[in-house]
């Protein structure tokens, strides 16, 4: 079933100019067929094992106890997707999740899937990826003081 917020996106995302949903198109990372494949089939996927104190636990830890990292550069937190594209490494990595913009830079070394894995959603949209691969995981929770901005698509 889809919720409101969703046929909103659906409409407003009609809505846009060729070149705005090309540009949003480019970052959006979807899974690959054979990831769906592997679904549809029950086969999960890889961890990777993690260093001791690395565990979600600890990430949760971590994460209380940061301070916001929310952009206030004067811009209201605006984001566009050339900047978000800058973003793209293990040193220095945004995602956007659901229109929000976050650091994932500190979370590549808790990441139950490892670092290549994460790596895809660096300088992209992991909404969709996410929401097919962990859908029980509230995302906004994990993440809340790594919240940079919101993406501007209104500079595409």
């Amino acid at each position: 079933m889809t919720d409101k917020g969703q046929i909103n996106n659906n409409i407003q995302f009609q809505q846009l100019s060729p070149e705005m949903k090309e540009a949003i198109k480019s970052i959006m990372v979807m899974p690959t067929e054979q990831e769906i494949e592997d679904k549809k089939n029950g086969k999960r996927k890889r961890k990777v094992p993690l260093p001791h104190g690395h565990s979600q636990l600890d990430w949760m830890k971590k994460q209380s106890a940061a301070q916001p990292c929310f952009d206030t550069s004067g811009n209201g937190g605006k984001i566009t997707i050339q900047e978000l594209k800058k973003h793209n490494n293990e040193n220095d990595a945004w995602t956007v999740y659901k229109g929000r913009v976050y650091n994932i830079t500190d979370y590549f070394q808790f990441h139950p899937g490892g670092k290549i894995e994460l790596l895809r959603a660096a300088g992209n949209d992991c909404t969709q990826m996410f929401e097919f691969t962990h859908s029980w995981v509230n995302f906004e929770a994990m993440m809340l003081k790594y919240l940079v901005g919101y993406l501007s698509i209104e500079d595409c």
